[in-house]
């Protein structure tokens, strides 16, 4: 089983909402990728969130059986966002997701931006923000990020 990845799993949920879309406005094959994507986003949280993947896969179910079913995907995203284990987030309005603030705690778990290289290989993403989580509440730790940035090196090339 693959660790757990809420930001992935987004990821994965936004982009099958995008090509759901495609599927019906002339790319009917569309429709095959955007169940991929929602496959992919429920084992991106079967680890940790459980019912979470189960919830996902209930609506990918649903839009297998009947293409013209439109899953609920804002739905989805806000559910799985609020509970992401690797971001710390201030409340945001009801129905709505939260947001990172740069001044609120999250800044110290969180990156301005990524580096081009960070961009270009998300196992290096998940292995700082994995770091990150492990430093989070060591008071003697003043910017995770930036300690496990300094320990964690892109691939060569």
């Amino acid at each position: 089983m693959r660790p757990t990845c809420t930001h992935c799993a987004l990821k994965h949920l936004s982009q099958a909402s995008i090509l759901l879309s495609e599927s019906r406005q002339g790319y009917p094959t569309h429709l095959f990728y955007a169940l991929g994507h929602m496959a992919e986003a429920s084992d991106e949280l079967v680890a940790e969130y459980p019912k979470y993947a189960a919830l996902v896969r209930v609506e990918r179910k649903k839009l297998e059986d009947d293409p013209d079913y439109t899953p609920d995907f804002e739905m989805l995203i806000e559910t799985v966002d609020e509970e992401c284990s690797v971001c710390q987030l201030e409340p945001g309005p009801p129905h709505r997701p939260a947001r990172a603030s740069p001044l609120s705690q999250g800044a110290r778990r969180n990156p301005i931006a990524w580096t081009k290289c960070e961009l270009r290989y998300p196992s290096v993403q998940r292995k700082i923000l994995s770091c990150v989580k492990q430093l989070e509440d060591d008071p003697r730790v003043k910017s995770p990020f930036a300690v496990c940035r300094a320990g964690i090196s892109c691939p060569p090339g």
